[in-house]
């Protein structure tokens, strides 16, 4: 992970890591945060699902494949998200734990995005 906070660094991207950014956070109950393009926000402990995770969103961010208040969109990312983790979780060093949570995490949305587009029939 330190190649990579690294590697955007370079790439003129605020990476935020500090206690204050964890109880910020932690009232979130997040492990990060993308703000913008050259904006993240990361606990100091964070994991390596959290870590990745929030770079997945970046990419997203950047590909302009965000819009702000498109909750259906918003869920649609998360799902891609988790999905990409589960598939690389190996890769990633993600822990057994760490796959459970993301998992679990994935049904939620799948379950939302199913509730929403009931609602909008």
């Amino acid at each position: 992970m330190n190649r990579v906070k690294t590697a955007l660094e370079k790439k003129g991207i605020s990476l935020h890591q500090s206690d204050e950014a964890d109880k910020w956070l932690i009232s979130k109950g997040a492990e990060a945060v993308t703000f913008s393009d050259c904006t993240m926000v990361m606990h100091t402990n964070v994991s390596a699902s959290g870590f990745f995770e929030e770079l997945i969103h970046y990419g997203q961010i950047r590909s302009g494949r965000t819009v702000v208040g498109d909750i259906e969109n918003n869920i649609l990312m998360e799902i891609e998200a988790k999905e990409r983790l589960l598939k690389y979780r190996i890769s990633y060093g993600i822990t057994d734990f760490e796959t459970e949570v993301l998992t679990a995490g994935l049904e939620y949305y799948k379950i939302e995005l199913e509730k929403m587009r009931k609602v909008g029939e």
